[in-house]
């Protein structure tokens, strides 16, 4: 079957070209509105000569003048004419992607998380505010290696496909109305296994608007062509002296001619106007313009003036471009350590432990909040809030810093959970930047360490950036955490007793010397002594400490409760008891 050919003719076209480049985030970082005014000469052989182009209206043009001469067309050639579109900001076809890479949550993040699979949204979004209908629009969607369970969700309007070859997906709307909207969601996953900044995609688009174009123009084409005038005469055999006229003009070309004015003239024997209009009549290739009349002349000649312009039908239409840049996902990644010292205490030595923890932002994006979660066993007293201290790099931190240990009552003989976070650190102090550590420093108190026991101190540290998504986690865990070892020391406590009569008849005087002859201190001892069943207490010398009594089948048990007893140190209780009546 042979294809369609471009009929003989002439054509005027205009085509405007609007090319848009957007930013990641959708703002427009170069639109270029241009123009073409092209003439077309698509016979085979006929010319046109004395061609202009009346422009009519130009003000939003570069061309700069109301008329456009084109001089003679030969042929099967082409004038064209560039120009600019002034006083135009934005395209016809207004595009926007969004690209939420944990759209289960509420509110839009655009961050990755190392080693977490990310469920990532794309949203291509189209507005249509041309006035007119848009045709032809093909959205081209670039899907880097990365993106991985693509899934185009159902079309609003028109139709989605992923080309798992070519790495792309293909969006093709046919129309889209004035004021219409088109929305296209994708949903993949990505994992990023390092810390290297990913790219999203780019987009591009492109569209099409028949029969409209912002530059205002609309223009007349003006030229000659060939046509062919003839005059036939014809003696009137009933009237002596008159002559029949037939004045005719044949339009011989391939183009359609509008016929403006004709003159007849009589050139012989006088020159006389015998005939003047303006038909503004349309001759297609081949018709005939014609006019009759009746001359009284012994032998006249005739001409025929005629003035004709070729007639174009015209064409218009706005092809556009639109090629948006790629969103880049940083990684957000938290790394930890934790350090304790001392690693060996001695057995019942209350001692102070020095803790530190560092988490390092070693990803490339900002962090907004970061949480120490840290453990401490039973026997290690949790610090007061006031002494833990923060800083970011060298720059201390009071204000953002929340801190929470549970259980509250802080007793040593509970594990305690510290949970130490820094939050809206972007809005109120500075944030974690790439390659910043935060460190946290506090003291706790191992209060009676017990021999031959180990301790290990794990921590967890989280990070999140702004807006916020899935926490970075990482730990520093039990087979892993410091440790701390108690080593046994030997306790000994050396006790000697004397009893001697005071004035009093019948009263003794005891005396109890304690001393601590082991390798470390006694936390919290209890330094007892027994007044036999047949006595009976009766208090203390002056300027001494008073014991507490506790009555027993075997007697009375005196105990002097102290708070600690240093290594080589003594202590001395005295009292006095007499025999039962």
């Amino acid at each position: 079957m042979a294809s369609a050919q471009t009929p003989a003719g002439l054509t005027i076209s205009i085509k405007e070209h609007e090319h848009t480049r957007l930013t990641a985030d959708n703002t427009i970082s170069r639109f270029d509105p241009r123009g073409q005014v092209i003439v077309k000469n698509n016979s085979r052989k006929h010319a046109v000569w004395d061609a202009e182009l009346e422009l009519n209206r130009q003000n939003r043009t570069t061309l700069g003048a109301d008329t456009l001469d084109i001089g003679r067309l030969n042929p099967m050639t082409e004038w064209e004419k560039d120009f600019i579109v002034k006083e135009i900001e934005s395209p016809m076809l207004l595009l926007s992607e969004s690209l939420d890479t944990f759209y289960e949550r509420v509110g839009v993040n655009n961050a990755l998380v190392y080693e977490y699979k990310m469920p990532v949204e794309i949203s291509l979004n189209l507005r249509n505010h041309s006035g007119a209908r848009i045709n032809d629009i093909v959205v081209t969607k670039e899907i880097p290696p990365i993106f991985r369970d693509i899934k185009i969700q159902q079309s609003q309007i028109g139709k989605a496909e992923y080309d798992s070859k070519a790495g792309q997906i293909v969006w093709q709307i046919k129309e889209l109305p004035s004021e219409g909207v088109a929305i296209q969601r994708i949903r993949a996953t990505i994992t990023a296994e390092d810390t290297e900044p990913k790219s999203g995609g780019k987009v591009r688009a492109t569209y099409r608007i028949a029969d409209v174009v912002r530059s205002t123009l609309n223009p007349t084409l003006h030229g000659s062509t060939e046509t062919e005038v003839s005059v036939e005469k014809e003696e009137n055999p009933l009237r002596v002296g008159f002559w029949r006229c037939k004045a005719t003009l044949t339009n011989t070309s391939e183009f359609p001619l509008r016929l403006k004015r004709v003159q007849v003239v009589l050139t012989a024997p006088e020159n006389e106007l015998l005939y003047e209009g303006s038909p503004d009549l349309r001759l297609d290739p081949g018709e005939v313009w014609g006019h009759e009349l009746e001359v009284r002349a012994e032998q006249p000649e005739f001409d025929v003036i005629a003035l004709s312009t070729v007639e174009a039908p015209l064409h218009q239409e706005i092809i556009g471009t639109i090629e948006k840049a790629e969103n880049i996902f940083p990684v957000l990644r938290i790394e930890g350590k934790k350090r304790v010292e001392p690693l060996e205490l001695l057995a019942w030595e209350p001692a102070p432990v020095a803790i530190t923890l560092q988490g390092r932002n070693t990803g490339t994006i900002d962090c907004d909040e970061i949480t120490f979660i840290d453990s401490l066993p039973p026997g290690f007293e949790p610090p007061d809030n006031t002494q833990i201290r923060v800083r970011i790099a060298d720059k201390p931190v009071t204000r953002t810093l929340k801190v929470d240990i549970r259980p509250k009552d802080r007793d040593p003989k509970l594990p305690h959970t510290l949970q130490i976070l820094l939050h809206d650190l972007i809005e109120n102090h500075s944030p974690i930047k790439p390659g910043d550590t935060v460190t946290v420093n506090y003291i706790s108190i191992a209060r009676t360490p017990k021999p031959n026991q180990e301790h290990r101190l794990p921590v967890t540290i989280e990070a999140n950036t702004y807006p916020p998504g899935p926490k970075a986690t990482t730990e520093v865990p039990e087979s892993m955490a410091p440790l701390i070892k108690v080593r046994s020391v030997v306790r000994k406590l050396r006790k000697t007793r004397t009893v001697a009569p005071t004035t009093e008849a019948g009263e003794l005087l005891v005396t109890v010397t304690f001393v601590n002859d082991g390798e470390t201190s006694l936390q919290d001892p209890e330094l007892q002594d027994l007044i036999p069943p047949n006595f009976e207490y009766v208090g203390v010398p002056s300027g001494t400490p008073e014991p507490a009594l506790r009555d027993t089948m075997n007697g009375t048990v005196v105990t002097w409760a102290l708070p600690t007893m240093m290594s080589r140190e003594s202590f001395v209780g005295k009292y006095k008891y007499k025999p039962k009546a």
